[in-house]
């Protein structure tokens, strides 16, 4: 399979994806990696990788279109922005010794 057919098929596996998540209320990530993993032979890392890009653009898109609106809180988003990341940092220096996986 040349690089072409593997972009039709992928597009053609997301636009499905999207469609079957936006009909039972799922995400279409749901669907999409385990396509890309067990169907194109995908590795996992790069599947969930793009699963992961697909979120952020859409709830980007999402939040600017609720930010314009009036619709966001914007000190209290700003609030749990901050209590997360030092809920993450805490965390982390809590288990100093949880490492990735082959880091030495």
């Amino acid at each position: 399979m040349n690089l072409v057919e593997f972009a039709l098929l992928v597009g053609a596996g997301s636009l499905g994806a999207g469609f079957l998540g936006s009909l039972t209320g799922l995400g279409g990530g749901v669907v999409l990696v385990p396509l890309l993993a067990l169907g194109f032979g995908v590795d996992m890392r790069y599947a969930i990788g793009a699963s992961l890009i697909s979120v952020i653009a859409t709830s980007s898109g999402a939040a600017a279109a609720y930010v314009k609106e009036g619709y966001t809180n914007l000190r209290v988003g700003m609030f749990l922005e901050i209590a997360t990341t030092l809920g993450a940092l805490g965390a982390r220096s809590w288990r100093p010794g949880c490492r990735r996986r082959g880091s030495p």
